[in-house]
């Protein structure tokens, strides 16, 4: 490299950065530092995406089975006029969850192009 300085950094004794040494050779040059933040990087937006994902779909299904049981003879006409404010905002904050998970993964998709 003509011109260009190569910063390294050794490591003290079973550092913590010693996983971001690719070659093993106790210095952490620049590159294999900023390769080891982008690997952290994504491994935490894989993490972020899988927990989004579950919400979205236990709050689906959270919905679908809540309302398939109320249309079971087993409620009174009674009891359910008087959980229906509550389950109106139930369903829609559920639903809200979904939307806003279908959103983000769409508006993530369109980054990336």
């Amino acid at each position: 490299m003509h011109g260009v300085t190569v910063m390294t950094k050794k490591l003290q004794k079973d550092s913590k950065y010693a996983l971001a040494d690719a070659d093993g050779d106790g210095i952490v040059t620049d590159e294999e530092m900023d390769r080891h933040a982008t690997w952290i990087r994504l491994e935490n937006e894989d993490k972020q995406a899988d927990t989004q994902r579950m919400m979205a779909i236990v709050s689906m299904f959270v919905s679908i089975i809540g309302v398939a049981f109320l249309l079971l003879p087993v409620i009174s006409l009674d009891r359910m006029d008087a959980i229906s404010s509550v389950l109106s905002t139930f369903l829609i904050a559920n639903t809200g969850i979904v939307a806003a998970y279908i959103t983000g993964s769409a508006l993530s998709k369109t980054k990336m192009k």
